[in-house]
């Protein structure tokens, strides 16, 4: 059975980069669904078709979810929010693993997951639905990864670690083995977690501390 076709909703950065990633595994990208105006490029010889309303759940095609998780609440929240309502109309979300992710074959990767260029993910790992594993970030044996959690770039987490859905591990933030963070907490760029402590919140530093509220 041949792959479907796919459309990348949002052609900001994120969206680029996923879309590039799908062609480096050879699959067909039709375009971009964004506000922005129909026929503009996202990327050379990849239109703008116009925005999720333009979409057809009986179009042949599968989604991928262009937009970029940041370290914002609101920003997180988009990203499960609209994915959540294209799927109740009846369109499904597919996944990407550029050829130069690792992932190893006893790792537990849900729908929907996105494994960017240097990604890996050792033995034990599972991966829950619509996580961002960004460009060369690590995750080591047995950790649990929540849902619409984003790892970004360079980030490091050890050994056993836990993080709730929803979260946002920083730019190179290195989470020590056997960590448990709760669902929606912040990692900030650079930070080294040794003990997450409890509650909500962004953990800043090195080592770092928990600072207001995410």
């Amino acid at each position: 059975m041949s792959e479907r076709s796919l459309v990348v909703v949002g052609a900001g950065g994120h969206g680029r980069v996923v879309a590039d990633a799908l062609l480096a595994q050879g699959r067909t990208v039709l375009g971009f669904a964004d506000p922005g105006a129909k026929g503009a490029s996202g990327l050379p010889g990849l239109d703008i078709i116009g925005a999720d309303d333009s979409l057809d759940p009986q179009g042949g095609y599968d989604l991928v979810n262009g937009i970029g998780g940041t370290g914002d609440s609101a920003g997180r929240d988009l990203r499960r929010r609209v994915q959540t309502r294209l799927e109740a109309l009846g369109f499904r979300f597919a996944g990407v693993r550029h050829p130069t992710a690792f992932v190893s074959p006893h790792a537990v990767i849900a729908e929907g997951v996105q494994l960017m260029p240097g990604a890996m993910i050792q033995a034990g790992a599972v991966v829950g639905t619509g996580v961002i594993i960004n460009t060369g970030a690590i995750i080591e044996h047995g950790c649990r990864i929540g849902a619409f959690t984003h790892c970004a770039s360079g980030a490091i987490l050890c050994g056993d670690v836990e993080v709730g859905e929803g979260s946002h591990i920083g730019a190179g933030a290195v989470i020590r083995q056997g960590v448990r963070l709760e669902a929606g907490v912040v990692v900030g760029a650079g930070a080294v977690v040794l003990d997450a402590g409890a509650g909500e919140g962004i953990l800043v530093g090195v080592p770092a501390r928990r600072r207001g509220n995410a």
